[in-house]
């Protein structure tokens, strides 16, 4: 269902199949698709803020100015801080390298990755995930 998902949206934003965006557009020309459920269904793909605003049929304007009203944060640091999350679970729960774990989040690369987990968590994801295992283990020996 997610790869099916993932192949319409990549379908949807090729600039190439404006034709097919702008049929769906008239077909349901009241509907807007909830931006929570645009947001929520999305945030680990690697996409700009103009092309949320796309999926949620809405201008880029109109995007910001509900996102903020409905999560009192700008889309760009939601989107941050959900990836993060995402990572960081990740992290703790799966023996994926560092590098699976960026793509998977959503982040642009290993660098970017690293500098905003570091100061979000204050650790490195190395090291943060070597600190959870050790204390994972400590834990589970008592």
């Amino acid at each position: 269902e997610l790869k099916l998902k993932e192949f319409i949206l990549n379908v949807l934003l090729n600039p190439k199949n404006n034709k097919i965006l702008g049929y769906f557009n008239r077909t349901l020309p009241n509907y807007r698709i909830p931006l929570q459920q645009v947001m929520e269904e999305n945030y680990m793909h690697n996409l700009s803020l103009g092309e949320y605003a796309k999926i949620s049929c809405r201008s880029l304007a109109s995007f910001k100015r509900e996102f903020i009203d409905l999560y009192h944060i700008t889309p760009g640091k939601w989107l941050i801080q959900k990836k993060l999350e995402h990572a960081k679970l990740l992290l703790d729960s799966t023996e994926k390298t560092i590098s699976e774990i960026v793509f998977e989040s959503g982040f642009e690369n290993n660098s970017h990755f690293s500098r905003v987990f570091k100061d979000r968590f204050r650790l490195s994801p190395n090291f943060y995930r070597k600190k959870y295992l050790s204390k994972f283990y400590l834990n589970t020996e008592l």
